[in-house]
């Protein structure tokens, strides 16, 4: 079965997904910001294994507020947050992943 999302909706404590195989996430802001795959965050390799990513900074209160989330084709959704990033994409089957995730 492809995993598609069949509807989403914006929680105080998180962003609520339910799956088109009838289960549920509750992904927390706090997890998602924190994983957020775009190159500058988790960082992009070249050939050779080597990871280039963005300086590490202290994330403000802002950062962890979502104020946005668009469909990307079938497969992904963008996240916009209230500090101004909006370049991650996080696929269906990442966000799957993220939600087995304890520790962040």
């Amino acid at each position: 079965m492809d995993l598609k999302i069949k509807d989403m909706q914006l929680f105080p404590m998180g962003l609520a997904i339910k799956w088109n195989d009838e289960t549920d996430s509750l992904l927390p802001y706090e997890k998602l910001r924190t994983l957020c795959p775009c190159a500058h965050c988790s960082g992009e390799t070249d050939v050779f294994g080597n990871v280039y990513k963005g300086p590490d900074k202290k994330l403000s209160a802002n950062a962890f507020q979502l104020v946005n989330v668009v469909k990307i084709g079938h497969y992904a959704i963008r996240v916009s947050w209230g500090d101004g990033h909006n370049t991650g994409i996080f696929s269906y089957e990442m966000l799957r992943e993220m939600e087995k995730i304890e520790e962040i």
